[in-house]
């Protein structure tokens, strides 16, 4: 069993993906919890890989980023595969 202190790679690789996009799109967390209505907090622990989100954060986080729900999958699996 996964020791629950250790944050996953599957996690993490979201959380760069998410942070990626957030950056390109010059938004800071704060302005993406106001647009996603996702609180910031949740946000700084998605990026750094401490929660796992649901496809309904996924899509209010994508909608507020302007894309799509699959761009950020597409994100995390580029991520994946670079590490």
């Amino acid at each position: 069993m996964a020791n629950y202190s250790e944050k996953s790679i599957e996690l993490l690789a979201f959380g760069r993906a998410l942070r990626k996009i957030r950056k390109e799109k010059k938004l800071t967390q704060d302005e993406l919890s106001v647009y996603s209505r996702v609180d910031r907090s949740y946000i700084s622990e998605l990026e750094n890989g401490e929660k796992a989100p649901s496809l309904l954060t996924i899509t209010a986080l994508a909608r507020a980023l302007q894309v799509k729900a699959s761009d950020l999958v597409e994100g995390y699996e580029k991520e994946l595969e670079e590490r």
